[in-house]
């Protein structure tokens, strides 16, 4: 279903400024500049996420998972390949090894910051389109793509994001995956913002 180019615009606006919100909370959570962009926004079917992921060299990733509901549902995920998960949370932390590569902290620190990143772009989502929506708490997971996606039949928006931060440049993604029903009243909601 191609979106026409204003609707892409409205779209990557909105993660946009959601990024935003959310480099200024981590930027006082860790007391660094953090710098987030969203260089490259694409709207995928599931088969085309998992081509995208196929020709990767990573066949793991770490992701952060945040479910929501309310006039259009899905799963929202801040994914990072093994590497860029293992540097972001050394930067974070303020030092080169974990003690023990300590996973709990690991897995915590990211959690934090998909939680921290994920409700951003999601509040900015939903307070821009007057869509309320509910979360359930945030899970993380270190799996291949299909599992992590799991079993949508929907539309995902994929938004390549760079953490920049102590000159460090640490890339991941966010994945936003709606149900089809969902993805229409997404961009219902993105008409109406339009038309306004």
């Amino acid at each position: 279903m191609p979106l026409s180019p204003l609707q892409l615009d409205i779209l990557q606006e909105l993660i946009n400024i959601g990024v935003g919100r959310a480099a200024g909370m981590l930027n006082q959570m860790v007391n660094t500049h953090i710098q987030l962009q969203v260089p490259v926004l694409r709207v995928l079917t599931p088969p085309q996420l998992e081509e995208l992921y196929a020709s990767r060299m990573d066949t793991v990733f770490s992701a952060v998972q945040l479910s929501f509901t309310g006039e259009f549902a899905g799963i929202s995920a801040l994914i990072f390949p093994p590497e860029s998960a293992s540097k972001l949370v050394s930067v974070i932390l303020g030092r080169d090894e974990i003690p023990g590569q300590d996973n709990q902290l690991r897995s915590s620190t990211l959690q934090e910051v998909g939680n921290i990143v994920l409700n951003g772009v999601m509040g900015s989502i939903a307070n821009i389109l007057k869509e309320p929506l509910r979360y359930s708490p945030p899970d993380f997971v270190e799996d291949d793509i299909a599992t992590i996606v799991g079993s949508v039949t929907g539309m995902i928006l994929v938004a390549r994001t760079q953490f920049s931060m102590r000159d460090h440049l640490i890339e991941g993604e966010v994945l936003i995956l709606f149900s089809l029903s969902s993805f229409d009243s997404l961009l219902a909601a993105i008409d109406n913002l339009a038309g306004e």
